[in-house]
């Protein structure tokens, strides 16, 4: 980490971030099971929670960090000059959100010259609190850290997506579960609850909050077609998703599943998205 992120980095009040996310989760609590889901321009779902969540996170986060840049899911992007950014997932997981169902979360993420480094990812109907101040991975306050077992068994736990069965094949002895919140799986491996994460195209407000976690938690994030590492999100600003689909996966795993999730389709190369 250079002296300018350092720099950077060292500014930001993580507890006061740490409430105002809480309070944000305060916000999601209101309207639960009590919001009714619109459609955006495409064809994505939206909820009145949405909106609200990512105009208080903002007002919040511009007032007290006047020169940074601002991106969201439901509002444009705000730029500014001091180099650093902070993407806000009001509710990631909208989908479970307005089915009343319990995993989604809100995440914000802070990027530094668009590189992710630090991350708050909270699930308000268990109080989970994930976060990472670009050292150390947290929970609640307890440190914590991918599964280092280096065993699969029928026991561990592989994250997908909803649609998995339609855009991958997968050969795995352990169990597979879509909770409905990316951040939430990311979170997941950095616990090491599970071992690993398919994610599918993302964009960048999706991870920007865990993937920080993830990190300093000793996971790793990388392309599920090539195994490369996660590179270049700064590409996203706009509003792009990755044209590959992402792994989050404790590292000594990588190679297991890239083995063994195969892709149904062929990905767009990124010149024809």
């Amino acid at each position: 980490m250079n002296i300018e992120t350092s720099h950077l980095l060292n500014d930001v009040d993580f507890a006061w971030l740490e409430q105002l996310v809480r309070r944000a989760g305060e916000i999601a609590l209101r309207h639960f099971r009590r919001t009714v889901i619109q459609r955006k321009a495409d064809n994505t779902i939206v909820t009145a929670a949405d909106g609200e969540i990512e105009h208080f996170l903002r007002a919040a986060l511009a007032s007290a960090y006047p020169q940074d840049t601002f991106l969201g899911e439901e509002l444009s992007a705000q730029s500014g000059a001091s180099g650093r950014a902070w993407a806000i997932d009001p509710i990631d997981g909208t989908s479970a959100y307005a089915a009343g169902l319990p995993v989604w979360a809100i995440s914000v993420g802070l990027l530094i010259n668009g590189e992710p480094v630090a991350g708050a990812v909270y699930l308000p109907l268990v109080d989970e609190y994930y976060s990472s101040d670009g050292h150390t991975a947290r929970l609640n306050g307890v440190p914590i850290h991918v599964d280092d077992s280096g065993q699969i068994n029928d026991e561990t736990l592989l994250c997908v997506t909803s649609e998995a069965h339609r855009h991958y094949r997968i050969e795995f002895i352990g169990k597979t579960r879509a909770f409905g919140s990316s951040a939430a799986h990311i979170c997941y491996v950095a616990r090491g609850a599970a071992v690993a994460a398919v994610l599918g195209h993302q964009a960048l407000w999706d991870i920007a909050g865990a993937l920080p976690i993830l990190r300093a938690a000793g996971g790793t994030m990388v392309c599920l077609q090539s195994g490369e590492p996660l590179s270049g999100v700064a590409s996203w600003v706009d509003g792009h998703k990755s044209p590959y689909p992402l792994l989050a996966s404790a590292p000594w795993a990588v190679p297991y599943f890239l083995d063994r999730v195969a892709l149904l389709y062929r990905p767009k190369h990124p010149k024809e998205s």
